[in-house]
């Protein structure tokens, strides 16, 4: 289960890059469902569910708040973004959320294992 939410925030990493780069170059991909909001949505929701899951159950062997502030730090800078910056900051606000909850996993793994738990 953690091996599919570091692949789908690592898949939100890859897709935050990718997308505004695919659209410059190829417009015809600017109506399809990758900068579909709604999917974008769903997504991220999903993503981070997921990750709040996973890295409360594992918390709660290791003791260690470090990947949960991650998890927090990734949820703040998409609501900074959503609020605030609005998008077109999305680029480095989804970014930097997607290495964020990438990074949340990876502690998270190697708190786990470093565990005796």
């Amino acid at each position: 289960m953690e091996k599919i939410g570091f692949y789908l925030s690592l898949m939100c990493a890859i897709h935050c890059i990718a997308t505004p780069i695919a659209i410059t170059l190829l417009p015809f991909l600017g109506s399809s469902f990758i900068s579909d909001h709604s999917w974008e949505i769903w997504f991220i929701g999903g993503s981070l569910m997921l990750a709040g899951i996973l890295l409360f159950s594992d918390f709660k062997k290791h003791q260690n708040p470090v990947p949960l502030y991650l998890l927090i730090g990734s949820l703040l800078v998409k609501l900074l973004e959503i609020v605030w910056l609005g998008h077109q900051f999305e680029f480095l606000t989804g970014t930097l959320g997607a290495l964020f909850i990438t990074l949340a996993y990876y502690f998270n793994w190697k708190y786990k294992k470093e565990c005796s738990c």
